[in-house]
């Protein structure tokens, strides 16, 4: 049980580690304008386009910012007046949490003590380690870790709820940049995707 645990803690501790080496991207335009001063006009106004969708779209966003935190000024005292009794039921999972593992542990410590006196009466018989190791059935311990994954309860605050409410329910992609792409190639300029590394490069 105890080399299966040591396999799968080591296969995660790779792959975080592999994850984190892996290059990143991000997707630049390269913008080729048209020839002609008709679609040079075009391209003007679609960057006219352009400049009121991000005007607008910051607008929106500054709107539902305000919206976002009246809305967390309603709902925090009630979330302060819970915030007590989740801490309270998070510290006594903890605190049952530290017992098992406890109590883990000392059936860890008895079971390892037992192989090492078999282990030591096998060998004064005689026998190959080896063989003594096949034939102790509780070499391994047969028990499972147990394991604690619930973070401890936040206090909540106004500017901590507002940006959860924030997160949630405003966001700045307008799809701006997507529509002037497409204005730009509807006056007859070119745009080029291409995919550019900009961490852990090689």
């Amino acid at each position: 049980m105890i080399t299966r645990l040591f396999k799968i803690i080591l296969m995660l501790l790779v792959s975080s580690l592999i994850l984190s080496c892996s290059p990143t991207y991000k997707i630049a335009h390269d913008f080729t304008p048209p020839s002609t001063k008709r679609g040079l006009s075009c391209i003007s106004g679609c960057q006219n386009k352009l400049n009121q969708c991000n005007l607008q779209c910051g607008n929106q966003y500054r709107q539902c910012s305000l919206r976002a935190e009246q809305q967390a000024k309603k709902q925090l005292p009630a979330l302060l007046q819970a915030y007590p009794h989740e801490l309270e039921i998070w510290l006594n999972e903890r605190a049952r949490y530290e017992r098992d593992l406890d109590w883990y542990q000392f059936r860890v410590d008895m079971a390892e003590a037992r192989y090492d006196r078999y282990l030591d009466r096998c060998l004064a018989k005689g026998k190959k380690r080896h063989t003594c190791r096949n034939s102790f059935s509780y070499r391994n311990v047969p028990y499972e870790r147990p394991t604690f994954n619930i973070p401890r309860p936040q206090k909540p605050t106004l500017a901590s709820l507002t940006d959860k409410i924030r997160n949630s329910s405003c966001s700045l992609n307008c799809a701006c940049q997507s529509d002037y792409r497409l204005c730009y190639t509807s006056c007859g300029g070119v745009v080029k995707s291409k995919k550019i590394c900009v961490k852990n490069c090689k």
